[in-house]
C-alpha cells in the first residue's frame, strides 16, 4: 500500500461506528456514479480538507 492508502486508513480507523457506516455509504455511492459526476466532488473535498486555522490539516495532521 502507498501513502495515500495508510493515510485514508488511519483516518477510517479514528472514527465511531457511525462514522465509519457513513463513509462505507458515501464510498459505495462514489464508486456507483460515473467518473464525469465526482469532478465538483473531489475539487470540494481538497477545498475542505486544507490546513485549518491552526496551520495542520485534519486529514493529514501535516
Amino acid at each position: 500500500m502507498d501513502k495515500k492508502t495508510f493515510k485514508v486508513i488511519k483516518g477510517y480507523s479514528e472514527l465511531g461506528y457511525s462514522e465509519r457506516k457513513e463513509v462505507r455509504e458515501f464510498i459505495e455511492k462514489f464508486e456507483k456514479e460515473e467518473f464525469g459526476s465526482r469532478k465538483p466532488l473531489v475539487e470540494n473535498l481538497s477545498k475542505s480538507l486544507g490546513p485549518t486555522s491552526d496551520n495542520n490539516c485534519p486529514c493529514c495532521g501535516k
